[in-house]
């Protein structure tokens, strides 16, 4: 008998989803499959989320540190596919080796830092968006870590090839369906509003069936890495702490930046003059002002600031002889 209730029902198990009810992926079926897109000349971007302590280090963990650090980077003949440059937890240097790397694959591990919108898609979209459109040969795999898939920007999102949903142990598959007539990119605010949508017409349901859902294509069923592989996992965390961000100069060597500020210039100068590459006053004020675009007064007293700090003495007394001798036992 069809109830009052069943007839407001509009959520229901779709069709090609219910398919994969049961099915497992395994991590060797995970890694030939996206080795097969590459292979067809495109790159696949991956987000993996879940809240604090569900697993996503370890699942991304166990893919790149046992298994595609084991493969041979087929794009460009040399090296394996992860490596530990690959291991990334701060945006400029994600955009940078978006477009430097070949047939790798990227980890950027402390999501939160790096793609939420504020320090990400507000900060560096252009970069990152432009760039994934225009260097699609470069046949990467990216995997990208983050708390909340809500933070994760939507005009990004739509460029996903899989999201991965993690609970402790287990992730839930997510691949864009654009294989029919008005296919898109992976929506995932449509997948939670689907879901918001069907646990207020089952009230009683404690756990939204994935299958509702036409995205859906399994699950992955995961263990903590062994004891060798965390330590590799942790390693790699401190050594990309003790690293930091990318410099001013390389930021706009990348074109990540348009201009450097006031303070980098001055400071790249100081390196120039230790390196011996500025050997006068005239070279170095006559470079600074026309890089700086600073009145006079604010570049001196910006530069004799610096230049204490480095052991320098003021612009005014700066490359003076009696002082040369000073300077030599500085550097």
């Amino acid at each position: 008998m069809i109830t009052k209730h069943h007839k407001l029902r509009t959520i229901f198990p779709h069709r090609d989803s219910r398919k994969f009810k049961d099915f497992k992926w395994t991590f060797s079926a995970i890694v030939e499959a996206l080795k097969e897109r590459l292979k067809n000349e495109k790159d696949a971007l991956i987000l993996i989320s879940g809240s604090t302590g569900s697993g996503k280090s370890m699942l991304t963990g166990n893919l790149c540190l046992k298994y595609f650090s084991k493969e041979d980077n087929f794009i460009t003949g040399e090296g394996k596919m992860f490596d530990d440059d690959n291991f990334i937890i701060d945006p400029e240097e994600f955009a940078v080796k978006m477009i430097t790397k070949s047939g790798s694959v990227l980890w950027v591990d402390e999501g939160r830092r790096a793609a939420n919108r504020r320090q990400w898609y507000s900060k560096i979209n252009n970069t990152i968006i432009a760039r994934k459109n225009q260097n699609r040969k470069l046949f990467n795999i990216y995997f990208v870590l983050l708390p909340y898939e809500t933070e994760f920007d939507p005009a990004l999102a739509s460029h996903l090839t899989l999201w991965l949903w993690v609970r402790r142990g287990v992730a839930e598959v997510y691949c864009a369906n654009n294989e029919k007539k008005g296919g898109h990119g992976l929506n995932i605010l449509k997948i939670l509003e689907r879901e918001e949508h069907w646990l207020k017409e089952n009230p009683k349901a404690t756990f939204v069936l994935p299958t509702i859902h036409p995205e859906f294509l399994g699950r992955i069923f995961f263990q903590d890495l062994t004891a060798g592989y965390k330590r590799e996992y942790n390693d790699l965390v401190e050594k990309k702490k003790a690293v930091g961000e990318l410099s001013e100069e390389e930021k706009l060597k990348f074109g990540i930046i348009e201009k450097m500020t006031p303070e980098a210039i001055i400071n790249q100068a100081i390196d120039n003059i230790k390196k011996g590459s500025i050997t006068n006053k005239r070279t170095l004020w006559n470079e600074l002002k026309e890089k700086t675009e600073l009145a006079d007064d604010k570049l001196q007293k910006q530069l004799n600031f610096y230049l204490k700090l480095e052991g320098f003495p003021t612009f005014n007394t700066l490359f003076q002889k009696k002082k040369k001798e000073d300077l030599d036992d500085i550097f």
